[in-house]
């Protein structure tokens, strides 16, 4: 089929009927991609004139992809982990029987770090937790240092937390002998969360951190092995597995950063750099806010894993919220929601938020 030109809202209308989308009040400045082309490639054309519904096609991202390929990442490989459930779900089972306690617990923490706070420390001693009866605690952390994270729970920086992990057979006994050790310590723990490489019923954890929740007056947390193995395999936390309990396999990039990739790095690098000092910013706190947004366009294009994109667009909303101008506010949200469709074809989010 020869190419022939489309405007914009011939473009649009094109699009909404391969999608399927199916809302009819979504505006078409949110939906077209900056600078509609007037003339399609003709491979698009061809496939716009051949089209029939299947999944692989049914997805703005690999539309936007073909039509904005510089906003996507130019590097053709990356390096990779694979694990399978599998083999991961026995290779927690037998920690103990391969004497590999103290990786796992090194492994745990690191997951922590992750996934619920940044601010954590090891601590030391000959029986791991030492004299404070904890793996790990949380470092105090000033809020202005807690908003410019992007990954974690709230109040990680201004509460003590108190970490530890079992590779125990017998968890409930663990579980409460643990947790009586931290409490006895009188730090001032405000929540203890326990990490065991076993299956816990969901039951008889909540019973029992309801039970140890009333007894100490400290908030009690439990996660078990389908929490491990979520993190690692459904959220791709693979090279934590890898580099710290040995189990998986790396798969080396043969190629360097695509140029824009390098460039791109190198920016996000400077970014998050200038960001981890805050009073640099003191008196400029509109220009933290625009250097927020613009780390999370560029996780964005490098084609980060979403957890860590969400998590700066959502740092970038946060300090709109207390530092931006009805514009930045507006701007973060919107640039959130742009990238929900057309990185992660999620129009649930656009949906809620729109």
């Amino acid at each position: 089929m020869a190419n022939e030109k489309l405007t914009p809202s011939a473009f649009m209308r094109q699009l909404r009927a391969r999608l399927r989308i199916g809302r009819c009040d979504l505006k078409d400045d949110f939906l077209m991609p900056p600078d509609p082309p007037q003339v399609l490639p003709e491979a698009l054309i061809r496939r716009f004139s051949q089209w029939e519904v299947t999944q692989e096609w049914a997805s703005p991202a690999i539309l936007k992809r073909a039509l904005r390929p510089e906003n996507y990442s130019d590097t053709t490989e990356r390096t990779a982990y694979l694990l399978d459930a599998a083999v991961f779900d026995h290779h927690l089972k037998t920690i103990t029987s391969r004497n590999q306690t103290h990786d796992f617990e090194v492994f745990c923490r690191k997951l922590c770090e992750r996934v619920i706070c940044q601010n954590l420390r090891p601590q030391t001693g000959p029986d791991g937790g030492g004299d404070s009866k904890a793996e790990s605690e949380t470092l105090p952390v000033s809020d202005e240092l807690m908003a410019l994270t992007y990954v974690g729970e709230a109040n990680a920086g201004k509460e003590k937390w108190a970490f530890a992990f079992s590779a125990k057979e017998k968890w409930l006994t663990k579980a409460r002998s643990d947790v009586e050790g931290i409490a006895k310590t009188g730090r001032g723990y405000k929540r203890i969360i326990f990490v065991t490489n076993q299956y816990a019923k969901a039951k008889a954890r909540a019973a029992l951190e309801d039970e140890l929740t009333r007894k100490y007056g400290i908030q009690v947390t439990i996660y078990d092995r389908a929490w491990i193995m979520q993190q690692v395999i459904e959220f791709d936390r693979k090279d934590l597995a890898y580099n710290y309990l040995h189990v998986g396999q790396e798969v080396a990039d043969a190629n360097r950063l695509g140029p824009a990739d390098y460039s791109r790095n190198r920016q996000l690098e400077a970014i998050e750099k200038s960001l981890s000092d805050f009073g640099s910013f003191t008196g400029m706190e509109r220009q933290a806010v625009t250097e927020a947004l613009v780390a999370a366009k560029l996780s964005r294009s490098l084609e980060r894993p979403r957890l860590e994109t969400d998590g700066r667009f959502q740092r970038a909303i946060r300090l709109s919220d207390a530092h931006g101008s009805y514009r930045q506010k507006l701007k973060a949200r919107y640039e959130a929601l742009w990238t929900a469709v057309w990185w992660f074809d999620d129009y649930n989010e656009l949906n809620s938020n729109y």
